[in-house]
C-alpha cells in the first residue's frame, strides 16, 4: 500500500548557501532576469502552497550563475499595482515589463500523488519580453498546446519554450535521477542527503522536480545552440 508522504516542517525555498558542485550556467544571451510566478494547481492536492511552490522553482533558477530572479511575491505585487494580469500571457508579459525581465517561467502541477512512490506531472511555459523571429509550424503549435496558459498567434513568439514533465518515482531512471541530484548539493548538512530520504517527503521530491525542470530549460536551449552551428565542412573537398 502506498503510503502519504509526510508534510515536513521544511520550507519549499531554498537556504542561503545551497549550491550544486557543477552548476549548468545560463545559456541564453538573451534572458538574465526571470519572473517566476506563482505556481498553478490543476490537481486538487490541498497540501499545495502556489507561491511556496514558486519560490522553490526560483530558487532552482538561482542555482545556475547568470540568472536574477523576481519571485513569485514580487511578481504578484506588481500585477496587483495594475502591471498586469498573471493569468494570461500578455499580463505575464506586462509584468515583466514592469520589472524590467527578461522572461517569465510559468507552471502548472496536472496531478500530484500524494503518496509514496511520489509522481508529479507538470505543463511549463518560458515566455520571452523580446522574442527572436520563430518559423509559423512553430507558433501553430504553441497555439494548439496552450498551457499552462492559452496561446494565440500575437503571443506564440514570447512563447520560448513549452513542455510538460512527468517525473514517476517508481520509475528506476527518475530514482537514479533523484539520488543523483541529492549527492549533486554541496549542502553536507542537507536532510536530503540520499534519494531514498527525497522521496519521502514533499518539500525535497518538489524541489527536485523544480530542478528537473530547470534542467529541462537549459537543455533544450542548449540543443538548440548546437543544432544552429554550421556544420563543418572539409576544406580539403571543397
Amino acid at each position: 500500500m502506498k503510503r502519504a508522504l509526510p508534510c515536513l516542517a521544511l520550507v519549499f525555498a531554498g537556504c542561503a548557501g545551497e549550491q550544486y558542485r557543477h552548476p549548468e550556467p545560463n545559456p541564453f544571451s538573451h534572458v538574465r532576469k526571470v519572473v517566476v510566478v506563482p505556481v498553478g494547481d490543476a490537481s486538487g492536492d490541498r497540501h499545495f502552497d502556489a507561491m511556496k511552490a514558486g519560490d522553490a522553482l526560483a530558487s532552482e533558477l538561482l542555482m545556475h550563475p547568470g540568472f536574477t530572479v523576481v519571485r513569485p511575491a514580487e511578481a504578484l505585487a506588481a500585477a496587483a499595482a495594475g502591471a498586469g494580469d498573471l493569468s494570461t500571457i500578455e499580463g505575464c508579459l506586462a509584468v515583466a515589463r514592469a520589472l524590467e525581465a527578461d522572461a517569465v517561467l510559468v507552471a502548472d502541477v496536472t496531478e500530484q500523488d500524494a503518496y509514496y512512490p511520489p509522481r508529479t506531472t507538470v505543463s511549463v511555459q518560458f515566455l520571452v519580453v523580446r522574442p527572436p523571429l520563430a518559423p509559423a509550424g512553430d507558433l501553430q503549435r504553441h497555439v494548439v498546446s496552450g498551457r499552462p496558459l492559452a496561446v494565440n498567434l500575437a503571443t506564440a513568439p514570447h512563447v520560448n519554450q513549452e513542455f510538460e514533465a512527468v517525473l514517476d518515482g517508481s520509475d528506476d531512471r527518475v530514482r537514479a535521477a533523484v539520488s543523483s541530484w541529492a549527492a549533486a548539493r554541496v549542502d553536507e548538512e542537507s536532510p536530503w542527503e540520499d534519494g531514498e530520504g527525497v522521496l519521502r517527503a514533499r518539500a525535497p521530491w518538489w524541489r527536485f522536480v523544480c530542478a528537473r525542470l530547470i534542467d529541462r530549460l537549459l537543455e533544450t536551449e542548449l540543443g538548440r545552440q548546437e543544432r544552429s552551428k554550421p556544420a563543418w565542412r572539409n576544406p580539403e573537398r571543397s
